[in-house]
């Protein structure tokens, strides 16, 4: 019983307020559009048959303006004129009976079509024969009147064609309103519930990278806490002390060659313009000396000694003295010293010592375990903030979604309320 006043209304002494869930709302409009227009229907029918005898009225008057003859005061010349006049009248009455066809449908829609063109038509016909009906009106003063009249009628029948429709049509259109937004509402619930499913789908893979990049990361604290990760980083120590020790040796030997700087660049320069041509041998360490002093004790540096001595014995280089006699006790000094023997056989150590220590440190996994979870923790991390982005991509728009379903509900419920003139609460799910 509840359903049925729901569905066909309520009577006088029934409270004002109506209750409508949502899932009946689209059948209850429906019922209430349908029984608009079939309201409106006979009513519809009744002026469409006053709008015919209308059109049917005005052949019989062209057909007795067709056998009409002018005033008899008109002459001969007013003659032409009112049957050229009435030619064009006559023309236009036939278009308008032509283009003005009472519709078989009795909708509400249709009989607004109908309306309008009609207006449209009966404008047109004013505007093709307002200088004829003046005319007419002078020289076919009975048959103007008649056709004027019923021109007229047929323009009140179709105003009160529109009077009859214009309130069921709002209506209908307020009715179609609602049904466009119970449809807005039915699509923005479904979207509602995919992002949701995303939301929770996004939620689950998010935690399963999180528990993924935690056991990532308890993996490597494993092995950074277990034994053979301490050792590795003792000989890591111990290679950075070597080579750091190593280093030192190195600019040391560098400090050695300092003195000898200038001399030897000039040796070079004077070599490269060809002043003082060297040999392959002496170019070669020559080189090797200016560029990389620290190798250069690889090699036997005797020959390049003994040039740069007789070079700056023969004042060739072009130094001034105290400076030639400074290069030339460093010469002496280094050639017939120890001290670079000593340094490179500290250089030497060095190497094999860094080179066992790396070799140990090779022979170790620890360090590429930890680079390689190292690298793969740095993936699922990416991966986890990926699908963080998007999680809260997701969230926000459910929010919009969420936002845009309150207001089509806001928006649905006014549009029920015109609609229907009565204080309607729709309960939604």
């Amino acid at each position: 019983m509840d359903f049925l006043k729901k569905l066909f209304g309520k009577d006088r002494d029934e409270p004002e307020e109506l209750h409508l869930e949502f899932e009946n709302l689209f059948e209850w409009s429906k019922t209430r559009y349908e029984r608009q227009v079939n309201a409106a229907k006979p009513l519809i029918s009744d002026l469409y048959s006053v709008i015919d005898n209308k059109l049917e009225q005005l052949r019989i008057d062209k057909k007795a303006f067709m056998a009409a003859t002018p005033i008899e005061s008109a002459d001969k010349k007013m003659g032409k004129i009112a049957d050229s006049n009435r030619d064009v009248i006559v023309s236009n009455l036939e278009i308008l009976d032509e283009k003005i066809i009472v519709p078989n449908d009795n909708s509400v829609e249709g009989a607004y079509a109908f309306y309008t063109e009609s207006v449209s038509h009966l404008d047109t016909f004013l505007d093709n024969t307002r200088k004829s009906m003046l005319y007419a009106k002078s020289l076919y003063p009975t048959e103007y009147n008649k056709i004027n009249a019923d021109l007229a009628n047929l323009n009140h029948a179709l105003s009160d064609l529109f009077s009859a429709i214009e309130k069921p049509r709002n209506k209908l259109d307020m009715i179609n309103n609602i049904f466009v937004d119970v449809e807005d509402i039915h699509n923005l619930e479904s979207e509602i519930m995919d992002c949701r499913d995303k939301i929770q789908e996004l939620e689950n893979k998010y935690s399963s990278l999180d528990e993924n990049v935690q056991d990532a990361k308890s993996d490597l604290e494993k092995l950074i806490a277990g034994s053979e990760y301490p050792r590795a980083e003792a000989i890591n120590s111990e290679i950075e002390e070597v080579r750091q020790q190593l280093l030192n040796v190195e600019a040391d030997i560098k400090r050695m060659f300092t003195p000898l700087s200038k001399a030897l660049s000039r040796m070079q320069k004077q070599d490269e313009n060809g002043i003082h041509t060297l040999s392959p041998q002496v170019r070669n360490i020559l080189d090797i000396v200016v560029n990389d002093p620290v190798s250069a004790l690889d090699h036997d540096l005797d020959p390049l000694y003994d040039e740069l001595i007789l070079r700056l014995q023969s004042d060739s280089l072009g130094l001034k003295d105290k400076k030639k006699d400074k290069t030339l006790e460093q010469v002496h000094s280094i050639k017939n010293s120890s001290s670079l023997k000593s340094l490179y056989e500290s250089k030497t150590e060095y190497n094999n010592i860094l080179r066992q220590l790396r070799g140990q440190l090779d022979q170790m996994d620890v360090y590429r375990q930890k680079t390689s979870m190292e690298k793969d923790i740095s993936k699922k991390q990416e991966a986890l903030l990926s699908t963080q982005d998007k999680l809260e991509d997701e969230k926000k728009c459910l929010e919009s979604l969420e936002e845009q379903l309150v207001n089509a509900k806001s928006k649905l419920s006014s549009h029920v309320n015109d609609a229907f003139e009565e204080d309607i609460e729709i309960h939604f799910r």
